[in-house]
C-alpha cells in the first residue's frame, strides 16, 4: 500500500505546486491601455481593479464629462485585457489540472492503477 500512498502524495503534492504557480501568476497579471487620443492612460491588475492612472497634457481641454467618460471606458478596456490573460490562465491551469487527475498511480509492486477509469 506505501507504493500507492507515495504516488497520491506526489500527486498532490503537484497539485500543490500547480496552484502556487497559478496564485503567483495571477497576482502577477497587469495591463495597462491607452485612449486612442493618448489622453488617458490607465492600468488595472489581474482582477481588474485600477492600479494607475495617467492623463495626457491636453486631457483637461476635454471637460470634466468627458474625461470621467474616458477614464471609464479606457479602465474598461484595461479591465478586459486582464480578463482576458486571466481566462487564458485558467484554461491552462484546468488542463494541466486534469492531466494531473487522470494520470496514473503507481502500487508499490510498479502495477498501475488509473483512478477515474
Amino acid at each position: 500500500m506505501t507504493g500507492l500512498a507515495d504516488s497520491l502524495i506526489a500527486r498532490i503534492q503537484k497539485q500543490r505546486d500547480l496552484m502556487q504557480a497559478m496564485d503567483e501568476h495571477c497576482q502577477s497579471i497587469s495591463a495597462r491601455v491607452s485612449s486612442r487620443d493618448e489622453n488617458v492612460t490607465v492600468e488595472v491588475d489581474g482582477y481588474g481593479a485600477m492600479t494607475g492612472l495617467w492623463l495626457g497634457d491636453n486631457a483637461h481641454r476635454l471637460g470634466a464629462d468627458a474625461l470621467a467618460s474616458l477614464i471609464v471606458q479606457t479602465a474598461h478596456a484595461a479591465a478586459a485585457v486582464a480578463a482576458e490573460r486571466q481566462g487564458f490562465l485558467t484554461e491552462q491551469f484546468a488542463s494541466r489540472m486534469r492531466e494531473l487527475e487522470l494520470a496514473p498511480l503507481t502500487r508499490w509492486d510498479q502495477t498501475v492503477f488509473e483512478p477515474n477509469r
